[in-house]
């Protein structure tokens, strides 16, 4: 493995990968809509849906990171989920096999699993739920990207595997971290359940590692050809509770309001229901997928990850905590930078 191409290079994970690939002495490329932050990483300025762009970008690599996705879990977002995380990540599949490239790692979810019920140390004998049974577009896109890129492998030389990752947070976190500061900001900050429920979250650093790992395991006759895996790393907690240290650090008050899971899953419903009609934000402040992944046991085991290619976090929970808590400060995060 000499050239990779992180397709989503400017975003949370890719923009953190690609960096780790040059670090490790690889020749490293980025395509996405923005530029790649460092100016050491080349950067082709693309769109996934455009199969000429994709194509492309994908000349002369060996090894191709597919991490780009639209996350958006609004009801009336299903034509341009359709368009990028399915036919975008065709796009990029048909791209591997025209141009002989040998491997593809995606960067699947665990969201491809979930129908609203409990998961407790799901693994991957779990099965997709019929696409009828998903709580919104998103996990139902993912699911069937996940699959196009599994059904890809061997096909054409091309080897390929997905990573599904847990709920990734850390340094350079545009969505996770800013949203629960600005609810707490704003007083607006409510958990919802009654603390029992426990979800997995996962630091940067480890799902970099593992999508690196996982592509040097790519080999003929290799067990992770043609597989999926959940990648996780520090034990679950309350989805709510996990922020807690990290809000103390900063300097903020410990939000104590609460929502109980009954009348969340109602409100949900009513959002969801209006934002569909066009009334109210978009996507939808609350919907049935964030009160269900947040108030029922929503957890993973990487075993499998560990068994057919050594994955093992490198990051320690300690660790992770303190380069997050150092990045929210160096970004304008504290209670007293704000104020």
């Amino acid at each position: 493995m000499q050239t990779g191409l992180v397709v989503g290079g400017s975003g949370f994970l890719g923009t953190a990968l690609a960096n780790t690939l040059l670090e490790r002495g690889l020749q490293v490329r980025s395509f996405d809509l923005n530029p790649h932050p460092n100016p050491q990483i080349k950067s082709l300025i693309g769109d996934i849906c455009n199969p000429a762009q994709v194509l492309n970008a994908c000349e002369g690599v060996d090894v191709v990171f597919q991490t780009a996705a639209l996350i958006d879990w609004g009801p009336r977002s299903r034509g341009r989920l359709q368009a990028i995380n399915i036919q975008g990540n065709q796009n990029v599949i048909r791209a591997c096999q025209k141009l002989g490239v040998q491997r593809l790692v995606y960067t699947s979810s665990i969201d491809v699993v979930f129908e609203g019920k409990p998961i407790r140390a799901g693994d991957e004998s779990l099965p997709y739920p019929p696409p009828g049974r998903f709580l919104d577009d998103y996990g139902r896109t993912k699911a069937q990207a996940e699959q196009d890129v599994l059904h890809a492998n061997g096909q054409e030389g091309l080897l390929t595997c997905c990573l599904r990752t847990a709920g990734i947070y850390g340094p350079g976190d545009r969505h996770r971290f800013p949203a629960v500061i600005r609810a707490v900001q704003q007083g607006q900050f409510l958990s919802m359940g009654d603390g029992s429920a426990r979800f997995s979250h996962v630091y940067l650093g480890n799902v970099v590692e593992a999508h690196i790992q996982a592509a040097y395991a790519l080999q003929p006759a290799s067990p992770v050809c043609g597989q999926a895996y959940f990648i996780t790393d520090h034990p679950p907690q309350n989805f709510y509770a996990f922020f807690a240290p990290y809000l103390k650090a900063l300097g903020y008050p410990i939000p104590s309001r609460s929502l109980p899971a009954w009348a969340a899953r109602a409100l949900g419903s009513l959002l969801e229901g209006m934002a569909l009609l066009g009334i109210g934000p978009q996507p939808p402040l609350l919907t049935r997928y964030v009160v269900a992944s947040t108030c029922l046991d929503f957890y993973f085991s990487h075993a499998k990850a560990a068994r057919d290619f050594g994955y093992q976090p490198v990051v320690s929970e300690e660790q992770a905590m303190r380069q997050t808590i150092a990045w929210l400060r160096q970004a304008g995060f504290t209670a007293s930078q704000v104020n």
